[in-house]
């Protein structure tokens, strides 16, 4: 057998640790948390199961070299001396993109054009021009050392394609699927978003409650490389359909008939069953069910509101959750979030929209 393929899956910051434990249980080696993803190592089963079956990562790297150069000529050398038949499939459509930083060779510009001529003497080749179905291939330099990776996601992965329908500051699929996890919900008791917005974390968790892949409805680029096995390929998407199993109740609410309408024909496209009501926060259900969890995104105090005017929906929000149902909520405004509970703890930080909000957590069984 052929030597593990080095790999890197790229994530939103603070859910490195979480991105780690999803690609262990994917089979991947040695997967280490770094800043902005994580480092690992596998066959391409793993590379295939990464693209597919992650909900965490943004896109996953082959780290193909590193090396060092400080004059165009020894880059385009080492450049033209890599085996890209192993990755690329010659003529197939491909974009060199570079950055630099503190490296003698600063000129992103002239850095691909020296790039993609040593890519296509390797191979022989002129490239077609098709930006959409081009394999993305990235130059970084960093003090003059030159590290290449081909992105094998292509469109960033939390991009299921599921959700055509948008609606005001929506939360991305990754984040959502984060805040699900980080609220120790059991994956078999009732889910309730009493905020639902256009339906992301009710189908974010179904998904995952189902086990089913999230990037089951989306093409990759690796599909467009010398990488690609197609009976492997097969196999892998094989057994993950076969892994599903079904869902709890999870139920979506909003006060919006539209953002309504919408989670519906998003949920439809996801193939996952989530009821969705048009109600009120306050207007909150009898929640009888022993355990569950409250999992949502509330608006953040900067963009669909202001400040203390939300704290009465926060306090709202914490009442929501009945005694022994977990609370989880993604916030901006970290004061504002305590309003739902003094007894929630920040499970992660990261960036949505240009702003760092936290996770705030409490897990199921704790106090009100």
């Amino acid at each position: 057998m052929s030597a593990p393929l080095d790999l890197f899956a790229a994530c939103a910051p603070g859910l490195e640790p979480l991105l780690a434990a999803e690609l262990a249980a994917l089979g991947a080696l040695d997967a280490r948390p770094l800043a902005g993803g994580v480092a690992f190592r596998g066959h391409r089963r793993v590379l295939y199961r990464a693209n597919l079956e992650c909900g965490l990562a943004t896109h996953v790297l082959v780290r193909l070299a590193r090396f060092g150069a400080d004059r165009f000529e020894a880059l385009e050398a080492e450049l033209a001396a890599l085996p890209w038949e192993r990755w690329l499939l010659p003529g197939a459509p491909r974009r060199v993109r570079a950055s630099a930083h503190k490296s003698r060779l600063h000129h992103t510009g002239a850095i691909v054009e020296r790039a993609e001529r040593a890519i296509a003497l390797r191979l022989g080749d002129a490239p077609q021009d098709d930006e959409e179905r081009a394999v993305p291939i990235a130059l970084r330099l960093v003090r003059d050392e030159v590290h290449v990776s081909l992105d094998t996601s292509g469109a960033p992965l939390h991009r299921r394609g599921y959700r055509t329908t948008s609606g005001p500051a929506p939360l991305r699929e990754d984040l959502a699927r984060a805040l699900v996890i980080v609220s120790g919900w059991d994956r078999a008791s009732p889910l309730v978003d009493p905020l639902s917005g256009i339906g992301t974390i009710p189908i974010e968790a179904a998904l995952y409650a189902e086990g089913r892949a999230p990037g089951a409805g989306r093409a990759f680029a690796f599909e467009r490389t010398a990488l690609l096995d197609e009976a492997s390929w097969a196999r892998v998407r094989e057994a993950s359909a076969a892994a599903r199993r079904e869902a709890p109740p999870i139920l979506g609410r909003d006060a919006d008939p539209r953002a309504i309408a919408a989670s519906e024909a998003n949920a439809a496209r996801a193939g996952v069953t989530v009821r969705f009501e048009v109600a009120t926060l306050r207007a909150a259900p009898a929640l009888d069910a022993p355990r569950g969890a409250v999992v949502t995104h509330p608006p953040f105090g900067k963009r669909l509101g202001a400040g203390e005017d939300l704290a009465p929906l926060y306090r709202a929000l914490g009442a929501c959750a009945p005694r022994g149902w977990a609370l989880a909520i993604l916030t901006a405004d970290r004061r504002l979030g305590m309003r739902a509970g003094q007894d929630l703890a920040t499970a992660f930080l990261t960036d949505a929209g240009g702003l760092k909000v936290r996770a705030l957590v409490r897990r199921s069984g704790g106090a009100r």
